[in-house]
């Protein structure tokens, strides 16, 4: 099967955020979560439980609260090997209205069976498979009438980049060159983050597509102030995590960072990976307690309308954006 889609940087193509119903302007996405994880297959992974999200009735539910209290869209990281279906993110998504964004790349190797072979893989191999993934559709779905393009490269790390998975940073580093995507970019509490910068800028990865995850588990306003002036998206997501200390830390950063003129290098998210989060699931504070709880707070506290539309969807969606063409399959 020949591309679906190309992705180049041409100057008389209008960048699109790519979802998994098709291309749409970014300003279409509306209130965006810029990092959730809304299907998790169960892969029955020896050891500690991973998170599993599929009932798939009670997301839609959830999917649909979080439209009727005004959002727009998910950005969904969960990638291919680890759970994915993209299958059920574009049933989702056309049967909720709520815009879906999928990824390829990597998670964190605890979350896929012993025998996969991602983790054998050299840079160019890991490359080639996430361009395959972007230009062919994720893998699930090429069999299928809705073939879904994901929107961008998800990757994770450990606390150092001796402990993380070199190949594959490299190539998903590569995929982003080759294509112009954002990578979402999951961290250890922000653990080695000067370390891993410095790697992107070795392989001349531009530092505006790298979106920095769980930062805000590691409350350093310097360090946040000089990787946005680098040119990274930062992202903040313990608003419902109390062990981290919202109120101390991440209640703390957002106006900081306003007040220091960096309004466009974060994006804010609730990464409700675990259930127990899901108002449907018997937990809470469920998808719409991003807008509900986050943003009625922020138009409470911050008399900054501009700003925090850029923190509620703007910012990550503007950096979804990428010139691309479509093809004939």
């Amino acid at each position: 099967m020949g591309p679906i889609y190309e992705f180049r940087s041409c100057p008389d193509m209008d960048k699109k955020v790519i979802t998994v119903l098709g291309p749409v302007a970014p300003g279409e996405l509306g209130i965006t979560d810029a990092h959730n994880h809304l299907w998790i297959s169960d892969l029955e992974l020896p050891g500690e439980r991973a998170p599993v999200l599929n009932q798939e009735e009670l997301i839609r539910q959830e999917l649909k609260d979080f439209k009727e209290a005004g959002g727009g869209a998910q950005v969904d990281c969960q990638p291919g090997m680890a759970g994915r279906d993209g299958r059920r993110l574009y049933r989702l998504s056309s049967n909720t209205g709520v815009q879906i964004i999928a990824c390829t790349g990597f998670h964190l190797r605890e979350y896929y069976p012993k025998d996969s072979s991602l983790w054998e893989m050299t840079a160019d191999q890991s490359a080639d498979y996430f361009l395959a993934e972007i230009y062919q559709g994720l893998e699930e779905t090429r069999n299928t009438k809705a073939v879904v393009i994901p929107g961008f490269i998800k990757i994770a790390v450990k606390d150092s980049l001796k402990t993380s998975p070199i190949p594959l940073i490299e190539g998903a580093a590569a995929a982003s060159l080759e294509s112009g995507y954002l990578i979402e970019m999951h961290t250890e509490k922000g653990a080695g983050i000067d370390e891993f910068i410095d790697f992107f800028i070795q392989l001349g990865l531009p530092l505006e597509r790298v979106v920095v995850c769980h930062i805000d588990k590691r409350p350093d306003l310097e360090l946040h102030k000089e990787l946005a002036q680098a040119g990274c998206l930062l992202e903040y997501d313990t608003f419902f995590r109390p062990k981290y200390h919202p109120e101390k830390h991440l209640w703390q950063l957002i106006p900081a960072m306003l007040a220091a003129g960096l309004d466009s290098a974060i994006a804010l998210a609730t990464d409700l990976a675990d259930s127990s989060l899901w108002l449907s699931m018997g937990g809470k504070p469920g998808l719409a307690g991003f807008i509900r709880l986050v943003k009625t707070r922020l138009d409470q506290e911050i008399d900054d309308k501009a700003g925090i539309a850029k923190l509620m969807g703007e910012n990550i969606a503007n950096r979804l954006a990428v010139q691309h063409k479509e093809n004939a399959a």
